[in-house]
């Protein structure tokens, strides 16, 4: 599945977007996923759902949120 919700990011844009500090920081603002809108968002802008089905690069790119680090 590309898309969780119409209103999310595509699954595929998930790196860039976790490479994007306005677009995390517009998802943790909202506390909503950026890929699937559930509530109660981590630090790096995703559900516990969606963080737990990253690739191996795109969880690379959440670390530094996760870790409480600033992505520039």
């Amino acid at each position: 599945m590309r898309r969780y919700n119409s209103e999310g990011i595509d699954r595929g844009d998930v790196l860039l977007a976790l490479n994007t500090r306005e677009r995390v920081r517009l998802a943790r603002r909202k506390g909503r996923c950026m890929v699937c809108l559930s509530p109660n968002v981590t630090a790096a802008g995703l559900c516990e759902g969606c963080l737990a089905t990253l690739t191996d690069d795109e969880l690379e790119a959440a670390r530094p949120w996760i870790e409480g680090r600033e992505v520039c």
